[in-house]
């Protein structure tokens, strides 16, 4: 893939199912405009996020072993994906912050121009499973 120094710009969208014990799932959808990138031989998808006026960047390094996802703004995270292995992770928001250990079941990454990445995890607190997560991006080239 030959993407350019300063990013491919890209159309993104980030559909997240969430099942959390007691509840029914719920699912998000995200469009964003964002870009592509390529550092140190990795893949990472840029864009922000904007819910109730507010901005969050996020960062998503996609590969097919393992992936991050990582939020700046009002709320920050940074979720380590490893499939098979527990990770620790952090939330916060607030001032208030939480440590999070990530369970991963699986990621997929199908690279290219237009491309996608999927993960499925649990995060934890402490020893009880706050949520499960399937969440899947897809980028094409260009604009939305």
């Amino acid at each position: 893939m030959n993407i350019p120094e300063e990013g491919l710009p890209v159309s993104i969208r980030l559909v997240t199912t969430v099942r959390q014990p007691g509840e029914k799932p719920f699912r998000n959808f995200i469009r964003a405009d964002g870009l592509l990138i390529e550092k140190a031989g990795r893949t990472y998808l840029s864009f922000e996020e904007n819910a109730e006026g507010r901005g969050t960047r996020m960062m998503v390094r996609m590969g097919h072993e393992d992936g991050l996802i990582m939020r700046n703004g009002d709320v920050s995270m940074k979720l380590p994906l490893v499939p098979g292995e527990r990770k620790e992770g952090r939330y916060s928001s607030g001032g208030m912050e939480l440590p999070l250990t990530v369970k991963t079941g699986s990621v997929r990454y199908e690279p290219g121009t237009k491309g996608r990445f999927l993960a499925v995890y649990d995060l934890l607190s402490g020893n009880e499973t706050v949520g499960t997560y399937d969440v899947e991006f897809t980028y094409s080239e260009g604009k939305a």
